[in-house]
């Protein structure tokens, strides 16, 4: 019960303070909003995917908005990646649920933010920390959320891309100048970059993701393995993920025994990951943040899709970088959450993910054949 009264107690208290004119409240009808603002907050406050996928449109209203401070609410865990971005003028950490709260509250009302756009929020904090803030006006994507009256618009629900979504919050307010590539802060560290270069050219294996039903069975990922390998004594193979991740590869490495297999699992911080990334020819992964990473930074991935739809949650940019292999799993979401498994996932068999990372790997061995060329030339 008391997971409940915190939530509705702050709400109560929104709506009297709105009553009152301690807080204001803009409802409009009419989009795009005529309104130039000067302090913009953004919320892009949950995992690491989201946060990526939520880059475009945060560029795009540096563009669209070039004097106006853009403050980014997000998770304390991976501020490492985009601190240094020079779209993003501050940043204020959140901590998940009601931990810190109202110092949150405090950091965000310290901007004055005009307009408060919701691109990617756990809630009910994400409406409630909005309304708090001093906002103006409130804009999230299509939603149920039960605090809709707190919001300043209800926005038509579209079907396409996750990117175009989060992008239409940006034209809502009257952007313009729109980007639709993700981005993190500049790779600028020699030492990191020196660190990982003995992998150069490896293929990366991302295991886990963050449902069971949204993973291929790890004994498929041993089998592209061995393949793998066995069309190239040189490959290097990297079993990326999370500590929790680890008996996953060391599942594989029992399975598939082989001293070119390295399990990274835990073993490289927020930080290091996209200098690790960098170093690999490709990237075979489910649908994970590590994936939208890999994208941003411009690393050939391989996704295996089932459950989710790649048309809205995978590459959207660089195609000829990235490839999807998408099956219908959709019937798996129909179950309770605690009742979905894998049995999506291995409506993917080996023999295609291996003809397609084949394939990306000749492609990625052509493109840097053609770049040593140009630069001897």
């Amino acid at each position: 019960m008391g997971k409940k009264i915190l939530p509705f107690l702050i709400t109560r208290l929104i709506d009297l303070m709105r009553r009152t004119g301690f807080l204001p409240s803009n409802r409009v009808e009419t989009l795009p909003l005529n309104v130039t603002p000067r302090s913009i907050l953004v919320v892009a406050n949950t995992a690491l995917g989201d946060v990526l996928l939520c880059t475009p449109a945060i560029q795009s209203l540096r563009r669209s908005f070039p004097d106006a401070q853009i403050t980014v609410l997000m998770h304390h865990s991976y501020l490492p990646l985009f601190q240094s971005c020079d779209f993003i003028d501050t940043f204020v950490p959140y901590y998940g649920g009601y931990r810190h709260f109202l110092s949150t509250v405090r950091a965000l009302r310290k901007t004055r933010p005009d307009i408060a756009l919701i691109l990617h929020g756990n809630g009910p904090q994400d409406i409630q920390l909005c309304a708090l803030s001093g906002a103006s006006y409130i804009f999230k994507h299509p939603n149920r959320s039960p605090l809709q009256h707190l919001l300043s618009a209800t926005l038509p629900r579209k079907q396409h891309h996750t990117i175009e979504t989060k992008l239409d919050l940006v034209r809502a307010i009257g952007g313009r100048q729109l980007i639709t590539t993700m981005a993190t802060a500049p790779l600028r560290d020699t030492d990191l970059s020196s660190k990982f270069s003995r992998y150069s050219g490896a293929v990366a294996f991302q295991l886990g993701a963050a449902d069971r039903y949204k993973m291929w069975p790890v004994e498929r990922f041993a089998e592209l393995a061995r393949r793998l390998l066995d069309a190239d004594p040189t490959r290097q193979i990297l079993l990326t993920g999370i500590a929790a991740e680890r008996p996953l590869a060391e599942k594989l490495q029992t399975l598939c025994p082989d001293e070119r297999i390295h399990n990274l699992c835990g073993e490289t911080d927020i930080r290091e990951l996209p200098y690790l990334l960098r170093q690999c020819a490709l990237l075979v992964t489910n649908d994970t943040g590590t994936m939208h990473l890999a994208i941003a930074l411009r690393v050939p991935t391989l996704a295996l899709f089932a459950p989710t739809p790649a048309k809205r949650l995978g590459a959207y940019q660089d195609p000829h970088l990235h490839r999807s292999i998408q099956k219908d799993g959709a019937f798996i979401q129909k179950l309770p959450k605690k009742e979905r498994d894998d049995r999506a996932m291995r409506l993917i068999g080996v023999d295609e993910v291996f003809r397609e990372a084949q394939a990306m790997l000749a492609t990625d061995s052509t493109r840097n054949n053609l770049s040593t060329a140009v630069s001897n030339a």
